[in-house]
């Protein structure tokens, strides 16, 4: 197996039960897009080992109870406890291009009063909504990704129409 082909996805929380449990947390971007939860890697002395799973009960806030067929008795998976946990890309569906924000990263952005502003260079998460991050005239500008906003994604082009609110780019200028 290629380590290459092994991305992180969360780690083990702690035992539950006398029967070898382990509560863990798999993020929910990745949890979404499981096939499969058949074998996990585990890093163990800096080498990944394989560790099958025969129970999992899988929460999509990534809170998650999972139990290995090697893993009889508390004792055992004691040892395992905030080991991170990796699995093969191959058991994760494709993501189909443009589903999440951050695929926009790299896209042109002009605004209608300002025109040509830059490049899209992050997307930042707030709980109550998104960021857009761009670099104009060398001084970094945030706005906030909400449609009254972003009007136009223009995906063939790799450009996004925006109409800053007024005033925004005075703040950092």
């Amino acid at each position: 197996m290629e380590q290459d082909s092994l991305i992180k996805i969360g780690h083990l929380n702690k035992t539950f039960g006398l029967k070898g449990h382990i509560r863990a947390f798999i993020e929910p971007g990745i949890l979404s897009r499981l096939k499969k939860l058949e074998v996990i890697f585990l890093n163990k002395q800096n080498n990944l080992l394989p560790f099958f799973t025969d129970e999992a009960d899988l929460d999509p806030s990534g809170h998650c109870m999972l139990h290995f067929e090697e893993v009889k008795d508390k004792t055992t998976a004691d040892g395992l406890v905030r080991k991170e946990i990796f699995i093969d890309e191959k058991y994760l569906k494709k993501l189909k291009p443009y589903q999440r924000l951050a695929d926009f990263i790299g896209f042109k952005l002009s605004d209608e009063k300002y025109g040509e502003l830059g490049i899209l260079e992050n997307i930042i998460e707030l709980p109550q909504h998104e960021l857009g991050q761009f670099i104009y005239n060398k001084k970094e500008i945030l706005f906030p990704w909400i449609k009254e906003i972003v009007l136009r994604i223009d995906k063939r082009k790799k450009e996004i129409r925006v109409l800053l609110p007024e005033g925004l780019m005075d703040v950092y200028l």
